[in-house]
């Protein structure tokens, strides 16, 4: 995809918005309130551009990792990213482009992708390319409420008129039952999960019965919305190469520092490191990194902690100019081991965003933990924000300034705990998380230490696994055991089958215990005779072709169709069946390689000095 040109986004967004396009905007919609009276129109337009203004000066300035104290104008360095939908690269310069998708989409992208700069881009880009009002409401501001008192329908109301756009409620339900919004819903992944159903319910239902408007919703990768059948769900690009250029060419930074760092992105870099570069959050912290020690860490987690340490001796990225002041006091190890206490309790409390009190309750409980420490529960507060930046106060309420640093210093506490603690706490979240595959925690703790998380977590959901195969083998009673049936997909990109297969999960213990196996021990599978598979498969697509027939739904076909072993037996013999879920037993028997190499390692308390430290 052709990169955009930042300066000229820059004169026609912002100069335009501020001018040209709020003049101009009250006649783009005022069509959705056709019965106001001359005085009427006149004030609102007037209230309308009032709005505009506010939340176009909130919605375009920003801080980053790299402008942490100061808010950059957004498209001094925004960098376009696409995204794809049914195979084809859409491109996200102008909204109008997304909009021919569909009114309901779901925005999926990794952490630090840059999903929120988008939904900001695409709110601007709203009210200089269309004849919609826009709305951008931030998900996470609703985990500080009792979920009895959230009200998405309240919620934009109020965003209008604390900003400005003052209508009365019989203007605003007129308005939306005529299609005047495109409703921007930011970080779905960032809700908490006892908020979660609550917040669902309410997207749905008010996309549901305000249906001419454009509901758009981003969020990292979540199974979650299979079940949102009415939403079109499209994936956040990557920056290639060049893009990733142009960003660096584009950030306010040290100017011989940049050079040097955009010629070798350009010669080597970005190709090594490509899954860093690629994402707007990670290339930025390279240069961060870059800029003290003139390399890239190779792994993960080392990358995170030079950023870390980069940010806690922190010279302006600017100016060569140093700028640290620690009011705690602490050393960068001691702040990092308290910090990473506050984010370990955190984010296994699934909070992502504070009000002041709490902040100040797990800084006090940190406080007490470390109580070697002498520090204020104040200076550290000011410490986070002001001087190494890893929470940014928005309004009330602080937030981090990336999710990934808060899943990055919880792995890093849970290293300190004892093995028995470990295991305690992760074998049980395991079998009550909802977010453990859309969070990169397990990752980075795996990254972390490796050994321990196959001994001490994975290891004993497995060795459950290897009994049952030992009893069963891989079999329709085995099946039944672990899974509730088979859930298939509707996909639509694949060119070939119409749905991808997934096994219904009964019992969550289990299923998580394999797939975090497969994932984080990269299990490969080699697959089988791609001839059969299809043959069978085309078996199944004529049994929901049969499904719709008798549902009534001749033609439609489901977006998502579970069935019981049962059901899928009725048209699939079970020799059939095991084959075409061979995928699964190729994952079994991976886990039972895990468990048997484990074991294997155990040390023997009879063996000599020499011995043991041969197999450590």
């Amino acid at each position: 995809m052709d990169s955009i040109d930042s300066q000229q986004l820059l004169t026609n967004i912002t100069t335009n918005i501020a001018e040209d396009c709020i003049k101009t905007a009250w006649n783009k919609i005022k069509k959705f309130f056709e019965d106001l009276d001359a005085k009427d129109s006149i004030r609102y337009k007037n209230a309308y551009e009032k709005y505009l203004i506010n939340t176009e000066q909130k919605v375009s300035k920003i801080k980053t990792i790299i402008y942490r104290r100061a808010p950059k104008d957004l498209y001094s360095f925004y960098e376009c990213t696409g995204v794809r939908y049914n195979g084809n690269t859409i491109n996200t310069e102008n909204i109008n482009d997304i909009l021919k998708i569909g009114n309901k989409i779901i925005v999926s992208g990794t952490g630090g992708i840059g999903k929120s700069i988008l939904f900001k881009h695409l709110f601007l880009n709203t009210i200089a390319e269309t004849a919609y009002i826009p709305v951008l409401i931030e998900l996470r501001s609703f985990n500080i409420y009792d979920t009895k008192d959230i009200s998405i329908y309240t919620a934009i109301y109020k965003g209008l008129v604390d900003n400005g756009f003052e209508l009365s409620d019989k203007y605003f339900e007129y308005s939306l039952k005529e299609g005047a919004y495109i409703i921007l819903f930011d970080g779905y992944d960032e809700v908490n999960r006892d908020k979660t159903e609550k917040i669902t319910r309410e997207i749905k239902e008010l996309s549901e019965k305000y249906g001419k408007n454009k509901f758009l919703v981003s969020s990292r990768p979540s199974e979650e919305f299979i079940g949102w059948n009415d939403f079109c769900e499209v994936e956040t690009l990557k920056l290639n190469k060049q893009q990733a250029l142009n960003l660096v060419k584009k950030l306010e930074f040290d100017e011989v520092v940049k050079d040097t760092f955009y010629k070798e992105l350009d010669r080597t870099l970005y190709d090594k490191y490509e899954s860093f570069a690629s994402n707007p959050l990670l290339l930025n912290i390279m240069l961060l990194t870059f800029q003290k020690h003139a390399s890239i860490p190779e792994r993960l987690n080392d990358f995170y902690g030079e950023a870390f340490v980069t940010l806690f001796n922190a010279h302006d990225a600017t100016k060569d100019s140093y700028i640290r002041d620690i009011r705690s006091g602490l050393g960068c190890e001691d702040f990092k081991l308290v910090f990473s206490y506050i984010c370990f309790k955190s984010y296994f409390n699934e909070e992502f965003q504070f009000s002041e009190s709490r902040l100040r309750i797990y800084i006090q409980q940190a406080r007490e933990k470390f109580d070697r420490f002498n520090f204020t529960v104040e200076n550290f507060q000011e410490d986070l924000t002001q001087s190494v930046c890893m929470l940014v106060k928005e309004g009330g309420a602080y937030r981090f300034s990336h999710r990934s640093f808060q899943e990055y210093f919880a792995a890093v506490y849970t290293c300190k705990l004892v093995d028995d603690e470990q295991s305690k706490l992760l074998l049980t979240w395991i079998q009550e998380s909802d977010s453990l595959f859309s969070d990169a925690y397990f990752t980075m703790l795996f990254d972390l230490q490796s050994e321990k998380v196959n001994k001490i977590i994975l290891c004993p959901i497995l060795r459950e696994i290897k009994s049952l195969y030992s009893q069963y083998g891989f079999s329709i009673e085995l099946l039944n055991i672990m899974y509730e049936g088979v859930t298939f997909v509707k996909d639509p990109y694949r060119e070939k089958k119409r749905y991808r297969t997934s096994l219904t999960i009964k019992d969550q213990y289990l299923f998580y215990g394999l797939i975090l196996n497969s994932r984080l021990n990269m299990f490969r599978y080699l697959g089988n005779n791609d001839e059969r598979e299809m043959q069978i498969y085309k078996k199944i697509e004529k049994c929901i072709a049969e499904i719709c027939m008798r549902n009534n739904k001749c033609g439609n076909w489901p977006s998502i169709l579970k069935l019981t072993f049962d059901e899928v037996l009725e048209f699939l013999n079970p020799e059939e069946l095991l084959e075409y879920l061979d995928f699964f037993k190729g994952q079994i028997e991976f886990a039972i390689q895990t468990v048997e190499k484990y074991d294997d390692r155990k040390i023997s308390r009879k063996k000599k000095v020499a011995t043991i430290l041969e197999e450590l």
